[in-house]
């Protein structure tokens, strides 16, 4: 009932107020005081009202979830993500975290949205949406995507909801939680084996963005897909990069608008197109 109430109170805040609140000292105390009275760790169902994701029914858990349930997750990253989906591209979501740009990308008008998502906790929430979207033509992948197919180990890290696979070099000292196993694909298998091939591809993979790369090159150099990639350092920038430009011949840095080598943060977006 509270969330229901909090819910319609959230909808009366101008969408673009919502992201400024937290700038705002007195709105921002109430807003932290509300949420840690009545919803601090309490999951629900929310229909996001704003942003690239407006009409979106997602499974929310506050506080972690708030930009997700108030629109303005990654808001400039979401807005570029939905102005590059045209109707009826088949859409690849690797790396899929709660479905959020899965949900973005299908709204937009795209005819198909595979997610791929390896981590169980992700995976649950994935399912949840799509239960709670059913006319929208999401479809979850429980694999891995990577250059090799077969299992591999997969690490559970210390930030919740994060994971990558033991072979990633993203935080490669840092401590894991615990460890499974996954089932690894590559994308140039999944089509020879029968799955339409993308017109776009979101790849966040937490450090194992060239692994994916390579197990697409056939995919990149025939369809030539919109390419959206968190780069998760400067080394393995380079070495997509390096692999990127082969093929393409417009890549640029998302934060500064310049091609990649002038001076982006460890932690960017690519844009291939």
């Amino acid at each position: 009932m509270n969330s229901i109430i909090i819910q319609k109170a959230l909808n009366f805040i101008p969408f673009q107020v919502r992201s400024k609140i937290k700038n705002i000292p007195l709105l921002k105390q109430i807003q932290a005081v509300i949420v840690k009275r009545y919803l601090n760790n309490a999951e629900f169902n929310a229909q996001i009202t704003g942003g690239p994701a407006k009409g979106l029914i997602c499974p929310v858990k506050l506080p972690q979830d708030k930009q997700i349930w108030i629109g303005t997750w990654e808001l400039d990253f979401a807005n570029a993500l939905q102005s590059a989906i045209k109707p009826g591209f088949v859409c690849y979501d690797i790396g899929g975290y709660k479905g959020y740009y899965s949900g973005v990308m299908a709204l937009q008008g795209a005819s198909k949205v595979y997610v791929f998502e390896p981590m169980p906790q992700n995976a649950e929430k994935i399912k949840q949406l799509i239960m709670l979207n059913p006319l929208l033509p999401i479809s979850l992948k429980e694999y891995a995507v990577s250059d090799n197919e077969g299992i591999a180990v997969f690490k559970i890290m210390q930030e919740e909801t994060m994971g990558k696979l033991e072979s990633s070099s993203f935080q490669k000292t840092e401590t894991s939680l615990d460890e499974l196993s996954v089932q690894c694909v590559t994308i140039d298998g999944l089509i020879k084996n029968g799955l339409s091939a993308p017109d776009f591809i979101k790849i966040d993979v937490e450090g194992a963005e060239e692994m994916v790369l390579k197990g697409a090159l056939d995919c990149l150099k025939s369809k030539k897909p919109y390419l959206m990639i968190e780069i998760h350092s400067h080394e393995i920038g380079l070495a997509c990069f390096s692999l990127l430009k082969e093929v393409y011949s417009n890549i640029i840095v998302f934060e500064s608008g310049m091609p990649p080598q002038n001076g982006e943060p460890s932690i960017c977006h690519y844009i291939v197109k």
